[in-house]
């Protein structure tokens, strides 16, 4: 029963999306009918500037932890943890509110992953980073992600690397246009080394 009402508290937080509070209280607008359409933070910086986006990612963060740490004190069995985050990722990706139309989740998976196991977390993140680097691409990498962690966490625990696993396969069902779309040589590059090198003031050769 534990684990049901992880599940519960994780979707009931999931579904509040900062994107669409960012949009219309700062912007006056529906971040859905922008860019990619999507309610993320990767949309809600490319379309409306990197502060909005900054913005966008902190709330979405703050959510994922107020319920992994409510689910932490109340319920402190180590596998609801990984069920609060698969009700995150279903309230952030499928909002009851919103038609079930949201985001992707990859900051909520991110947050998820790290609370989980910091370790196993930040290693598979910067594997991720490095990926997002070298394929300039922002699709790719967070599955490839969340893939590791999962299997990484399955080898362990196996319970939790299956719930690991459907959070991965509802990120790859809400990324598919955008996996197609890199497969087909489509996808939208991102070349983050530049876009440091450019803060840092180092010019390119």
């Amino acid at each position: 029963m534990e684990r049901v009402w992880a599940t519960l508290i994780g979707y009931i937080f999931g579904n509040f999306l900062t994107a669409m509070v960012v949009g219309k209280i700062f912007l006056k607008i529906n971040p859905t009918e922008y860019g990619s359409h999507n309610p993320g933070t990767a949309n809600m910086g490319a379309v409306f500037g990197k502060k909005w986006g900054i913005l966008t990612c902190l709330g979405d963060l703050l959510k994922s932890l107020i319920a992994l740490f409510i689910v932490y004190f109340v319920f402190p069995a180590h596998i609801n943890i990984a069920y609060t985050g698969l009700g995150l990722i279903l309230g952030h990706c499928f909002p009851i509110w919103d038609h079930f139309k949201g985001g992707k989740g990859v900051a909520v998976a991110a947050q998820v992953a790290v609370f989980y196991d910091w370790k196993a977390g930040f290693a598979t993140l910067l594997i991720a980073l490095v990926l997002t680097a070298i394929m300039q691409n922002l699709t790719i990498p967070p599955i490839v992600f969340m893939l590791l962690f999962s299997v990484y966490e399955f080898w362990h625990n196996q319970e939790a690397g299956i719930v690991f696993l459907v959070i991965t396969l509802i990120m790859i069902f809400k990324f598919w246009h955008d996996i197609i779309d890199f497969f087909t040589g489509h996808g939208k590059k991102v070349d983050i080394l530049y876009s440091i090198k450019k803060k840092l003031g180092i010019k390119s050769k």
